[in-house]
């Protein structure tokens, strides 16, 4: 396998996009649980949380890091997205990227600022339903647009 076929600038973009997606949809999965981890609220045998942690740890960092890149693809493909500026897809990837940023830097200094705010079940259920939106939202719009962000 080579890995440069994997590290093109076409290819990082649809990762990344991919990563946070899926990310949006298991955080609102964490957030109508609580604002606990799907995968800590399944196994709940204290053998794993070591382990889990670590994941988790991992994986809010990867979600930093995917989160920046897709910033930086937006900044330098002219602040365009699906080939267009449409506010209401400024607003949806801000969404993601702010809280992929958010999640990377809970995985680097451990404190979620977003859970640190606020810990209301009520905010946390109207946050979750955000990410859903607005994860079928961006999903679509990069269906529509043949699977590229930045045209």
């Amino acid at each position: 396998m080579n890995i440069q076929e994997h590290t093109t600038p076409e290819k990082l973009e649809k990762y990344s996009f991919l990563w946070s997606e899926a990310r949006l949809v298991v955080t609102s999965i964490a957030l109508f649980m609580g604002g606990v981890s799907p995968l800590l609220f399944f196994l709940r045998m204290p053998i794993f949380y070591g382990l889990i942690g670590s994941l988790l740890t991992f994986s809010w960092i990867i979600s930093g890091i995917s989160a920046g890149y897709l910033l930086y693809r937006w900044d330098r493909g002219g602040r365009k997205l699906f080939g267009k500026k449409k506010q209401q897809d400024t607003i949806s990837f801000f969404v993601m990227v702010v809280t992929g940023l958010n999640l990377g830097l809970a995985g680097l200094f451990g404190i979620n600022i977003g859970i640190f705010i606020s810990s209301n079940r009520i905010v946390f259920a109207l946050t979750g339903i955000l990410y859903l939106v607005t994860a079928f939202y961006l999903y679509k719009r990069w269906n529509e647009s043949g699977k590229r962000i930045f045209k």
